[in-house]
Formats: C-alpha cells, structure tokens, sequence
C-alpha cells in the first residue's frame, strides 16, 4: 500500500503532483512515498498507464493464454480420442498461444475460450481422417460437443466480466 507522498526535505505531506513543498519551499521533481523513500508517480497517470498496458497485450493477457493452455491441458484429454496425446497438448499449446496474443483480458479470455471449444471437434475429425471411422459413434462426440459449449460459454462470459 502507498503511503501519502511525503516532502524529501522536510517529510511534509504534498500533493502526489505537486513540484515543491508548501511546508518548506523545496523544490522536487517529485513527491516521495513515505514509507519506501522512492518517487511517487501521478496516481491518474498510473491508472492510465495500467489500461493501456491491458489494452496492447500485456502480460494479463499472457497469463490469461497461460490459463488455457494449462486448462486445455488439464481437459482434453477426457475429451478426446485415445492415443492422440500429441494433437491435444498441441491444441492446447495453440489455444494458449492464440489467447495470449490478444490485445485485451476480455479478448483473451473469449478467443482462448473459442480456441479451446473448438480443439476437441478438430481433434476427433483428424483422428478420424487418420484412421478411418471405425470407432465412431455418436455418443463418442457428445462429450467434444458438450465441452465446446461450456467452455465457449464460459469464454463469452469471461469477455462480459473482463
């Protein structure tokens, strides 16, 4: 927690922008919190400068891509066919790479989410490209298509909150 900026010279109480102590007359580049003797930003400047590093994709937005690959991870393979380990840590790479490259939190989490909904459908449709449709069944896909609801609704509503 800051502390109220204090004077450097004389320990007053400034304003966060002011340049000189009304105490003392000191003139100062800026105001220096009390308790860690560093400068004290403009706190309206601050929260500016916060926004703008979520909005250019920040590192929010990287950890939020962190999220969906560890989620993906943790997830597809209930999901998925059997002995397909490469394809699902691969989607879940990319779904997190994908919502870490995002230019906001709410984008991130949205565009992860969708990325993620979508890897279990593209998963079962290679493997099935790539063996022949022998296992196939429509109860084999509800579980891809239930997940890819849930976790695309859960995308959108991460966007509407962030």
């Amino acid at each position: 927690m800051v502390s109220d900026p204090r004077c450097p010279d004389c320990a007053g109480k400034v304003s966060s922008t002011a340049t000189w102590c009304m105490h003392c007359g000191a003139d100062f580049p800026s105001a220096v919190d009390a308790d860690s003797g560093r400068p004290v930003q403009d706190r309206a400047d601050g929260e500016a400068a916060y926004e703008e590093s979520v909005e250019g994709g920040s590192s929010d937005a990287q950890t939020v891509g962190f999220l969906v690959a560890v989620f993906g991870l943790v997830t597809l393979p209930f999901v998925t066919p059997p002995d397909v380990t490469l394809l699902y840590v691969t989607a879940a790479v990319v779904a997190g790479l994908y919502a870490a490259r995002q230019s906001s939190l709410g984008q991130a989490a949205s565009r992860g989410g969708f990325a993620l909904a979508v890897a279990p459908l593209a998963i079962w449709t290679l493997s099935l490209a790539l063996s022949g449709p022998g296992d196939l069944s429509v109860t084999a896909l509800l579980g891809p298509l239930a997940y890819g609801l849930v976790v695309s609704a859960l995308g959108r509503t991460a966007q509407t909150v962030g």
